[in-house]
């Protein structure tokens, strides 16, 4: 199991969780949250950083930000020990598992930035305020407000699991906000092991119209124009076999069940 890093603070939370209704292309969609919050990752000043506050294998940094205005704590990542080299661990596949959620109109990963800090180039996530995580929940018996609702963003997330090929059903991996109980999945710094096959006993049944169209409608090159910066050639092409491998296996869950069951 990965060692977790913890989040401490986002208030910046005011817009729907998916891209709705848009009808740009790919390559222009944005989500007003998302923005707002990247731009003050890459802009707000730096006014402490804790190197040994939070011990673990990404040795990563929390950070104290300030833009005149707001604080807001973030954790910083610049370990890069990229495919080849083993075992792999890098910040660059955090970068590219957010690039790719927001090419597929989800909202499932704290947002995250590539920034400099001291001179050392990593990634900058922001912090999630009052969280538990799913293990913990289970653990618990607390019952989400939506049973219903909360099921579904497992399954979102069940399938981009499969889609970056990083740990499935990790769920101290998964942070939900006691506050509205919004899900996130954090941790991809291992992520895009480079499998043409699905993760094993990671099953889904069930996602979004607007998932799966996107799925549908994202070409294959803008992933690879997104996403060359941090995956090599071999993790890109796995990628894409994993997208087509999803989309023939909803595509059968639907000639099964219909469409009414398997897509909401």
């Amino acid at each position: 199991m990965k060692i977790k890093f913890v989040y401490i603070i986002i208030t910046f939370i005011s817009v729907g969780f998916l891209f709705g209704g848009s009808k740009k292309p790919f390559s222009e969609q944005e989500n007003l949250f998302q923005k707002e919050v990247e731009d003050y990752l890459k802009k707000a000043e730096i006014i402490q950083v804790e190197k040994d506050a939070i011990p673990g294998r990404t040795a990563l940094w929390k950070v104290t930000l300030d833009n005149g205005e707001v604080s807001r704590k973030g954790y910083f990542k610049y370990i890069d020990r990229s495919r080849p080299k083993i075992p792999p661990d890098s910040f660059k596949y955090e970068l590219a598992a957010y690039e790719l959620s927001k090419l597929l109109g989800l909202e499932i990963i704290p947002p995250i930035v590539e920034r400099e800090i001291e001179g050392i180039k990593g990634s900058l996530q922001i912090g999630i305020k009052d969280f538990i995580t799913e293990s913990y929940r289970k653990r618990s018996g607390d019952i989400p407000p939506d049973v219903k609702e909360f099921k579904r963003t497992i399954e979102t997330i069940r399938i981009f699991e499969n889609l970056v090929y990083d740990e499935c059903n990790d769920e101290d991996d998964i942070f939900i906000q006691k506050e509205n109980w919004k899900v996130w999945r954090v941790d991809f710094t291992e992520a895009f092991f480079p499998s043409p096959e699905l993760i094993l006993n990671c099953e889904f049944t069930c996602l979004s119209r607007k998932l799966y169209e996107n799925l549908q409608n994202l070409s294959d090159e803008l992933i690879k124009t997104r996403l060359f910066p941090y995956l090599n050639k071999k993790e890109i092409k796995t990628l894409l076999e994993r997208k087509d491998i999803i989309l023939k296996k909803v595509e059968k869950l639907i000639k099964e069940q219909g469409k009414e069951v398997v897509l909401w």
